[in-house]
């Protein structure tokens, strides 16, 4: 499979979907990021299980693996929201964004109301086509406002980051380097305006 040249993003307005074209396999695709749906809520449990299976986490005595948060607050609270990438009909990754979240700023102090990606995930075969990046770049451009993006120095995701925070064009991001933002000492962080 090679790699995504290019894409474009089109909002749609009616239920909850947005669409962008990829260029994937020589063929023009479709991604969509829809709205999780509360029926569909174990398959988006059964993906973050196996994001955090990758992450290196072993599951517990009852199999599985403790995220720390319950997705409750995911489908209770408007400014929680659930999202699945889809291609070709299918489910190719997710994603857990916080909408306006207080925050401590660069200087540890102050308090900045942003928007948090919390978790971010691209199923194994879809990754490194370009998808993830088209997806936060949607997300980026549907959800208007401060950004703060974070990622530990040994994280493989880091690279991942940096490349949609300085690829992002529609609006402007900072990079902290660990050390550098007191609000989350020790880890790389993108601070994106949109």
């Amino acid at each position: 499979m090679g790699k995504a040249s290019s894409y474009r993003t089109y909002d749609l307005i009616k239920k909850d979907i947005w669409w962008s074209s990829i260029l994937l396999r020589g063929a023009l695709m479709q991604l969509n990021v829809d709205l999780v749906k509360l029926e569909k809520r174990i398959v988006l449990e059964r993906l973050l299980q196996l994001m955090l299976y990758e992450g290196g986490m072993e599951p517990g005595a009852d199999g599985l693996i403790d995220w720390g948060e319950s997705l409750d607050s995911y489908f209770g609270e408007s400014m929680n929201v659930p999202l699945f990438f889809m291609m070709e009909g299918r489910i190719v990754g997710f994603t857990l964004i916080k909408l306006g979240r207080m925050l401590k700023g660069p200087d540890g102090h102050s308090n900045i109301k942003m928007n948090v990606i919390e978790e971010f995930f691209i199923v194994r075969p879809w990754r490194r086509k370009g998808i993830g990046t088209a997806a936060a770049h949607m997300i980026l451009n549907r959800y208007r406002g401060q950004w703060a993006i974070t990622t530990f120095p040994d994280d493989a995701r880091t690279r991942f980051w940096r490349h949609v925070a300085t690829g992002y064009k529609q609006g402007k991001s900072h990079e902290f380097s660990p050390g550098e933002h007191m609000g989350f000492p020790g880890q790389f962080v993108w601070m994106i305006d949109t």
